[in-house]
Formats: structure tokens, sequence, C-alpha cells
């Protein structure tokens, strides 16, 4: 049996667009698919099993679309792995009847660089299949590097709520793809001063520059403020799991928030933020 998809590119967008707009109904579509899976399964070579293969694959097709659109490509590996542990006979029907390739040329990824827009517009020519692409693929993004960056969070929030704010129609495609084009020039941006700035100076500059503006004076005092805390010897190997120690990088992070100018409350949740990123940077 050749390998081929039961729907066209278009079909396929339709059906998983609302999954993509509304996790409550992608979460239900999930759970019932696992069900229906396990169920399957557990049918093997009955005579029911073989008379709804066919509509089980068109259900396993929409489901790899949502994932591989929703950018979970670790779902995608689970298919391969996990499934050929617990569903052997679910797995071959998959394998036999569905190309997974294909949907992965219909929806192509699109690595997130300096040339994202450029290409986004080239591949996805419809502003509505833009705005989805850029959601998902910044938030895989964020997933990735948030271990090392824990500075991209709020950006991560940011994307989370214009997704939040689509499906409760409280913005227009229009608005969300000027929203996340400049979240993707940000991101861009940041990933140019991590060539020149270290992750705890970015811990400390991002929040900072979110309230103050950018200055090359501002960069100077933060990169001399690390320096100095390298130097006293604070961020030796574990810091961040020492009470004693983050109090003392605090009492300087403190000391140095003094005197930027700002008000009591930006000044404390300038502290909160920069000691969450430097705790997580390490």
């Amino acid at each position: 049996m050749a390998k081929t998809l039961k729907f066209d590119r278009e079909t396929l967008k339709k059906l998983t667009d609302p999954l993509l707009a509304d996790e409550e109904k992608a979460e239900k579509f999930l759970t019932n698919y696992k069900r229906l899976r396990r169920m399957f399964e557990f049918l093997g070579g009955h005579p029911k099993s073989l008379e709804y293969r066919e509509r089980f694959a068109a259900l396993t097709e929409i489901y790899c679309t949502y994932l591989h659109r929703k950018r979970e490509f670790e779902e995608i590996e689970e298919i391969e792995t996990y499934a050929k542990k617990y569903f052997p006979r679910t797995l071959e029907i998959i394998q036999q009847m569905i190309d997974v390739g294909k949907i992965q040329q219909l929806f192509p990824a699109i690595t997130l660089d300096e040339k994202y827009l450029d290409k986004l517009k080239q591949v996805y020519p419809h502003p509505n299949e833009r705005v989805y692409n850029m959601i998902f693929d910044l938030r895989r993004f964020i997933y990735v590097e948030k271990s090392r960056t824990p500075y991209l969070e709020t950006i991560g929030e940011r994307v989370n709520t214009i997704l939040r704010e689509i499906k409760e129609r409280k913005i227009k495609v229009e608005e969300a793809y000027q929203k996340l084009i400049q979240i993707i020039m940000e991101v861009n941006e940041i990933q140019k001063r991590r060539e020149e700035l270290t992750g705890r100076e970015l811990s400390i500059l991002l929040p900072l520059e979110k309230v103050v503006g950018k200055s090359q004076q501002l960069v100077d005092s933060v990169k001399s403020l690390v320096k100095e805390l390298e130097k006293d010897g604070m961020f030796f190997q574990g810091w961040n799991q020492k009470t004693e120690t983050i109090k003392k990088v605090g009492q300087k992070i403190r000391a140095f928030l003094r005197k930027q100018k700002l008000t009591y409350e930006e000044r404390e949740q300038l502290y909160n933020e920069i000691m969450e990123n430097l705790i997580k940077v390490g």
C-alpha cells in the first residue's frame, strides 16, 4: 500500500487551525485520539479495527499535522519510539498509510534567524498562516533556549498573550502579525547581542533596558557590575544553590539599582526579575 495523505493542504489547515487557536479544544482532541489509539491497539486484527482503519488513519493524519504545526517535535518522535514499544500495530498502520514527510513538506518549519521574516513571507503568503507559524516557532525557540536564556521567558508570556487574544477575538490578525514581527526582531537582536554579552550580563541588562531605555553607559555599567561580582568570587559553581551567596549577590543588585532613576515599584520589580534570571543562568 503506497503512503499518501487523505487530505489536501487546505483541508489539513482548516482542520488544525481551530486546534492551534484553542488549547482547550486541542487538549480534548489529543486526549480522545490517544484513547482511541489504545482501543485500536487492543482490538488488533479484530474485524472492527479493520473496518475503522481508514478513519483512524485520517484522524492520525490530523494529529500529526497538528503536532508538526505546533512544533511539538518530541511528540512526533514519540510516534516512532514510544509507539514501537506499546502500539506496534498502530505504528504499522501509520507507516503503511500516512506520509508524515509530506506533512512536513506542506507545512515547512523555518529556522528563527535574521532571515526568518523574509522566508516566512515566501513560504506562507497568507498573514493568518504566518501568525500561527510565528507563535509556535517563537514558543519552540523559547522552550529550547530557556535553560540558558531565562530572560526570554517574558517574551514567551507576550506570545502566549497574543495567542489568547486571537482565541478571544480581542485582536485582529494584522495587529497580531505586527506585534509578532516586533517580537521576532527583538529575539534576533538578543541573539546578536549574545555574541558580545554573557548570559549574566543580559540577565541584568535586558530587564533594565525595558524600563530606562538603551545606552552604552548602561551596558558598560552592567559589565562592570558583573566583573565586580566575578572578582569577588560570587559566581562560583553552584552559587545559585547557596542562600548566603544569593543574598550577597542580591545586595549588590539592589545597590546597583538604587543608582538608577527608578521608582520604588520599578526597583522592586526589576530586582525580582533580575535575581530570577541570574539564579536560573547560574
